[in-house]
């Protein structure tokens, strides 16, 4: 009997969807004991879509109304949770990061961020 290990490649796929896409991220440090903030742009390409109304029903009831959206990405994009990110002159937070290299890609679950963001 053989088994299959090739996985298939969806970075492929997504190429058809993809646009040109700038995340600004703000690394926050102390300097001189003020906060200084670094601005730095990532250039890449990525499909941006609101979240989906089942991906939403698993949210908490609370969150339900926040403003949520899915990015895929190529795997040259590392973006990690909690982090902060701008995006057409929005600020949005990093909320989950799902790691499907094997496949082509890393989608990104964010949700506007309206405290805290730069």
């Amino acid at each position: 009997m053989a088994f299959f290990t090739a996985l298939p490649q969806m970075g492929g796929a997504l190429s058809n969807w993809q646009q040109l896409m700038t995340f600004t991220t703000v690394a926050k440090t102390i300097v001189n004991s003020k906060v200084v903030e670094t601005k730095t742009d990532i250039n890449f390409r990525g499909v941006w879509q609101p979240m989906s109304p089942q991906d939403l029903m698993m949210k908490p009831s609370g969150q339900r109304s926040w403003k949520w959206y899915t990015c895929h990405a190529l795997p040259e994009v590392q973006l990690n949770p909690d982090e902060i990110i701008t995006y057409n002159s929005e600020s949005y937070r990093i909320m989950k990061k799902s790691d499907y290299k094997e496949y082509g890609y890393i989608e990104y679950h964010l949700v506007q961020d309206y405290v805290g963001g730069p």
